[in-house]
């Protein structure tokens, strides 16, 4: 074998050696752009999920905002602790604040139940909703305790109601409606970054 064949059949390893590097990087690269497509559709899929959630969060606080003057009489009486009167017994008429006692009251056992939808306090014990006495066949309610709405740990009113003021609510429309700006603003900045991606991927596609 002559010097000419010799560098001809290192030519030709050499070339083989180079397109199977070249070979072995597209793959790794294809397989990277691959799961940066899956990434990007995944991002995509729970900001449209978010998107929904935000939509039914808002419905939600819309409604509650609707009740807002009745929300608010019903919080000033658990701070005042002076009983509810929901209604008239005597003509079988329930008031505002006694059709939405209604449409929150859950039933702890029989002649105690509670509103933990409805409003909270944050206190020293977590975050409690308060135990009402129903009387009257629920035209008439009575501040008996409080509840931790996470843990329904049970206590008495001497040791929570002193807590149980205005500045220490956590169930107002107007924090609700900070907690969905903030909501919202994360999820435009999630979409942003999404829409940018695919921006990206479009281009690279071309």
């Amino acid at each position: 074998m002559n010097d000419a064949d010799i560098k001809l059949f290192a030519s030709q390893i050499a070339y083989k050696e180079l397109e199977r590097r070249q070979t072995e990087e597209l793959n790794e690269k294809r397989s990277e752009l691959q799961l940066v497509k899956q990434e990007l559709a995944s991002v995509m899929d729970k900001a449209n999920e978010a998107v929904e959630m935000l939509d039914k969060i808002n419905a939600f606080v819309s409604s509650f905002r609707l009740f807002a003057p009745t929300i608010e009489e019903y919080a000033n009486q658990v701070e005042a602790d002076k009983t509810i009167e929901a209604g008239n017994s005597f003509r079988g008429i329930l008031y505002e604040i006694g059709k939405l006692l209604e449409t929150f009251k859950k039933l702890i056992k029989e002649g105690l139940c509670w509103f933990p939808k409805l409003m909270r306090w944050k206190t020293s014990k977590g975050e409690v909703a308060p135990v009402f006495i129903e009387k009257s066949n629920g035209y008439s309610y009575s501040v008996y305790g409080y509840m931790n709405v996470e843990t329904r740990e049970y206590y008495s009113k001497e040791t929570i109601q002193w807590q149980v003021n205005a500045g220490n609510r956590t169930g107002t429309v107007e924090r609700m409606d900070v907690n969905v700006e903030a909501m919202a603003r994360d999820l435009q900045e999630i979409l942003r970054i999404g829409e940018e991606q695919k921006r990206l991927w479009d281009v690279y596609n071309k």
